[in-house]
């Protein structure tokens, strides 16, 4: 038929509308046809037979096949699409697949790791949860998530399920629970974020609540400007380091700790029902920016630290950590303290999120060869955040994990005697050296949420050696120049750990079920359940912990040796897979 083809060939049978953004590194075969200001990330695959409406993102990784995009498509990163229809502003998120003949109809999300099986039809506004496959079609329902809050806040894809109005729907919510007192409001340096959080600031003040505005910084510099400014509470927005695109809006208390589970369920039922007040126009104040907290915060970590002591140390030490990140803090603590630093890895100079921790973790065994061929103290890794920390010590051995959370432990019977708060997955070693140093050891919930509120209640400066990378860092170099040792003479003082985890599909479902059965099947004398369920063995232990977020179950073991370890990890992920098997 005599037919004109919208746009202009780039490429035998490539054809594009205007203002295009196709990566050099995306493989586009034609027939393909790319409709008005859509992208095209590296990576990305658009196979023949390939129509994408106007305004579509395809992120790095995704694949799609023979499919036909309507307008102001996402689909996410490693998402494939094979024979499928996506209908105007359909979200198919990381991971998921639409296979031949499904057809998805407008404003529907699948979310990450969902299945739509051949043939499947899903009409309008649905939502297909995480991990979850679709084998016949859904017609009734809406797309309406059953629960806004995650593991550690409000987390999602920034500008597909986190855009302006929903954080300000949310912070609205948020300020009308809000006691007497001002809320504070601050974002890392990246704009999207600071998008974010002048949204935040927007619901705060309908909901008639003060907000202080604190700026650019860290989660750790937010949670110490909560409590050193009296505020009722606060907002931070930060793009995760984990999951690329996505951003959280994270919660605190007075105390600077994640809101509590039942507070968010409220804001939840709230924002559900939008049965929330909005503030009357004369009550509705300016946002006050408040100034020197980044001054105030980097006392306070100089004040956990003996500085006479650590100047005379002249440590020397291989830092990495992202520019646009904790870089101006560092370098005020390295002037102070007359710390020789040396910064390691590539600068990022404009660079529009955080470098994901994945990076750094592939580079570690070349900064661990560095900090020994340099003769270094030691070296250490900083996300961006300043929460996440890696240490190096000078015979190049990487501390992180199980291993960082017995040495915090570690310092803290050395220097305060105890109790030490841990999660439940912790190492027994954390024990023997409680048992040395004549301490205590208190095992809490391994979700941040509730860690963070018990690591509260216990001890307010473990809250900050925990949960602060330069604070952790700083503490262990005091503790380091006092004793004048080295960082690998501390950690020999760490019994040897064996652990080994295993992380197992189950869904949503079955869930319940499979901690009902390991409960039901194992002997009351050999359980612990203070989060999952934990069996004591004569050679280790085994723990099962179902994730809140995703539809997987993590289990942990630690043996008397690795092999021991390996065996208990297999032993109850055989387990979980037979509870589920028998059930189907």
């Amino acid at each position: 038929m005599k037919l004109t083809i919208p746009g202009r060939e780039i490429q035998p049978q490539v054809r594009v509308g205007e203002n295009v953004a196709l990566d050099p590194d995306a493989s586009v075969q034609g027939p393909v046809l790319i409709g008005d200001h859509s992208q095209i990330d590296r990576g990305a695959t658009l196979a023949p037979f390939t129509v994408i409406g106007a305004g579509c993102l395809v992120q790095a990784g995704a694949s799609v096949k023979r499919s036909v995009l309507w307008d102001r498509v996402f689909v996410g990163r490693h998402a494939a699409l094979r024979g499928a229809v996506l209908c105007s502003r359909v979200q198919v998120q990381a991971h998921a697949g639409v296979y031949e003949g499904a057809v998805v109809g407008s404003d529907s999300v699948i979310r990450e790791r969902g299945t739509l099986k051949p043939e499947v039809k899903l009409w309008p506004h649905k939502l297909v949860e995480m991990g979850t496959t679709v084998s016949e079609s859904l017609v009734w329902g809406t797309r309406t998530r059953k629960t806004v809050f995650g593991a550690e806040g409000v987390t999602g894809l920034v500008n597909v399920e986190l855009t302006p109005e929903f954080a300000a729907r949310v912070a609205c919510v948020f300020g009308s629970t809000v006691s007497d007192g001002p809320v504070a409001v601050s974002s890392d340096p990246f704009p999207a974020t600071g998008m974010l959080a002048q949204a935040v600031v927007s619901g705060l003040q309908s909901a008639g609540a003060r907000v202080f505005l604190l700026g650019r910084g860290t989660l750790p510099m937010h949670r110490f400007a909560v409590r050193f400014l009296g505020c009722a509470g606060g907002v931070h927005v930060q793009f995760s380091t984990r999951e690329g695109g996505k951003a959280t809006l994270v919660f605190t208390n007075q105390d600077g700790g994640n809101i509590s589970r039942a507070r968010e369920r409220k804001i939840e039922n709230l924002l559900a029902r939008e049965d929330f007040a909005r503030a009357h126009p004369g009550r509705v104040s300016e946002a006050r920016s408040v100034s020197a907290i980044g001054e105030a915060y980097l006392a306070h970590l100089l004040r956990q630290v003996n500085r006479d002591r650590v100047r005379e140390a002249g440590f020397r030490f291989l830092l990495a950590y992202d520019e646009a990140g904790p870089a101006e803090i560092v370098s005020s603590l390295t002037r102070e303290l007359e710390l020789r630093v040396e910064k390691v890895g590539a600068a990022r100079p404009g660079s529009t999120q955080p470098r994901n921790w994945h990076d750094y973790q592939r580079e570690l065994p070349l900064l661990a060869r560095t900090v020994v061929e340099r003769q270094a103290d030691g070296g250490a890794i900083l996300d961006a955040n300043g929460e996440h920390l890696i240490l190096i010590d000078d015979r190049g051995r990487i501390i992180q994990d199980d291993l960082l959370t017995a040495l915090i432990a570690l310092y803290t019977f050395k220097t305060r005697g105890g109790p030490v708060i841990v999660p439940v997955n912790t190492s027994q070693a954390v024990e023997a050296l409680a048992a040395r140093y004549r301490g205590r050891v208190v095992r809490a919930k391994a979700t941040p949420r509730e860690f963070v509120e018990a690591v509260l209640k216990q001890d307010v400066s473990q809250f900050f050696l925990r949960f602060d990378a330069l604070a952790a860092l700083l503490r262990i170099l005091s503790l380091l120049a006092e004793e004048k040792t080295t960082l690998s003479r501390l950690v020999d003082e760490i019994p040897d750990m064996y652990l080994a985890k295993k992380e197992i599909p189950v869904s949503w479902q079955a869930k319940g079920r499979v901690i009902r059965k390991l409960i039901e099947n194992e002997r009351p004398r050999e359980l612990e359940l203070t989060d999952g369920v934990k069996v004591i063995h004569q050679q280790g232990w085994a723990l099962v912990l179902p994730d809140p977020d995703k539809p997987v179950c993590r289990v942990f073991g630690e043996g008397a040796s690795m092999e021991i370890a390996e065996e208990l990890t297999q032993m109850y992920a055989d387990k979980i897979h037979h509870i589920i098997n028998s059930s189907e």
